[in-house]
């Protein structure tokens, strides 16, 4: 998205006339009564930091929308959060998913995390249903495509995967095994494009899982040729954990002295410095021992300042991984939802849905002349523009075009772990940019 200069110099002037527009429909069926509040069902792994995060991150743009009028004539934006935590993210994200669209009022979308949140959301909940689901975090290529009632604001994992391989080539690594954690979708599914991109597909890939009898037959089949990297892809702390405190102890005795660490997005976490990492930082052969991906904002542009700014001030807290992608969310939705309720009210929910689904990508991106709007803007403002044509979202993560097939392509930040004194820490070596 580029900013257009002439953008939205006539929303200052003109939002007091915001709620007197013609045709402005009421957020209710009967305009004398209006419904107090539309909802998201929101899935997220509470068991993990990441997902407590993350629903701050949603909160604190649902929370400005809603203090600066809400959607519609006056409607809050309410939403209920479940976990995904349990045996079975996918099977437990679905029963979560079915229990908030069974008892909640004016269910309009559903927001989620991981990718096997997404798929069981999506497929059991959101196509029989009608809903739409916007993914802040699910990489999985299964994802890509999957119904035009799911969307995400991040890349699938065969573009991270190339990143990986690109700067695996750089380094001059020319044999790599894949660590996997068994069961789990986004897990397996990044291992396997790395399998499928490097090396001729020749790299052997093993499967874990936590406190597994056959860990140690696992390790020494992975370890088997004694490759020059190992990518760890794996998505739970007590998995990758477990894997790499086994790694320490092989490293300890001697052994993986000249082993680089790929280390995949969803390590980009506070609880993986708590697991015993030191003996992957340094450098070997004139490479860091450690690097990672992650989908990354750009950190200097004033949307993310602003999101930070607000974060802070509400939560006190400081952006993590996938925080801007919830922030923006949240104003992808309340932006759909405003156009939806110019074409109808809350009658027909079923019909209101689809509608607000048809506006999530389109306000996304906008049309050549639309005006460009971003939070930082106020939401009387962005609301304002919303009912009077079409908009061009500009997010606190960056790039928030949702293509046809549901895929957001976003820029990569390349880090890795280090520990010069004290505990260790990430550090950002680089930012990728799409070509």
């Amino acid at each position: 998205m580029k900013l257009k200069l002439f953008t939205l110099i006539f929303l200052t002037g003109l939002v007091s006339s915001l709620f007197i527009l013609p045709g402005c429909k009421k957020c209710g069926p009967n305009p004398y009564v209006p419904v107090q509040s539309v909802t998201l069902g929101v899935i997220l792994p509470m068991d993990q930091e990441k997902g407590m995060l993350r629903e701050k991150a949603l909160r604190t743009a649902i929370d400005a929308i809603n203090e600066a009028g809400g959607v519609g004539d006056g409607c809050r934006i309410n939403l209920v959060v479940k976990s995904s935590a349990g045996a079975g993210r996918e099977t437990v994200s679905a029963e979560a998913a079915k229990e908030i669209a069974g008892s909640a009022s004016n269910l309009v979308g559903f927001v989620t995390s991981f990718s096997s949140e997404s798929k069981g959301v999506t497929e059991q909940v959101a196509i029989p249903g009608h809903f739409p689901v916007i993914s802040g975090a699910a990489t999985s290529g299964f994802l890509s495509g999957i119904s035009n009632y799911f969307q995400r604001l991040c890349p699938p994992d065969a573009f991270e995967s190339t990143i990986f391989i690109e700067r695996a080539a750089l380094y001059g690594i020319s044999t790599a095994a894949i660590a996997v954690e068994e069961g789990d979708t986004y897990s397996e599914d990044l291992g396997q494009a790395f399998r499928q991109g490097f090396n001729g597909g020749t790299s052997t890939l093993v499967k874990f899982k936590q406190g597994d009898p056959e860990y140690a037959a696992k390790l020494n089949l992975l370890l088997a040729g004694n490759p020059e990297a190992i990518l760890i892809s794996m998505l739970n702390t007590q998995a990758y954990t477990e894997f790499i405190t086994q790694l320490n102890a092989i490293h300890s005795s001697g052994g993986l002295q000249n082993t680089s660490y790929i280390l995949c997005d969803a390590l980009y976490t506070g609880a993986l410095l708590n697991a015993p990492v030191t003996f992957m930082t340094g450098d070997v052969n004139g490479h860091p021992r450690n690097f990672g991906a992650i989908p990354s904002a750009d950190t200097a542009s004033g949307p993310y300042k602003y999101f930070r700014s607000e974060l802070y001030n509400r939560y006190q807290q400081q952006p993590a991984s996938f925080n801007a992608q919830f922030y923006d969310i949240g104003f992808l939705y309340a932006m759909a939802i405003e156009k939806a309720f110019i074409q109808s009210g809350l009658d027909d929910m079923a019909v209101f849905r689809d509608n607000v689904n048809r506006w999530i990508r389109q306000v996304s991106h906008g049309n050549p002349g639309d005006p460009t709007v971003m939070p930082s803007l106020g939401w009387k403002s962005v609301k304002y523009a919303c009912r009077n044509g079409g908009v061009n979202y500009i997010g606190a993560s960056g790039n928030c075009d949702i293509d046809a097939m549901g895929n957001t392509i976003t820029p990569f930040a390349l880090f890795k772990i280090v520990q010069e004194s004290g505990s260790p820490r990430f550090e950002v070596i680089s930012v990728i940019y799409p070509r």
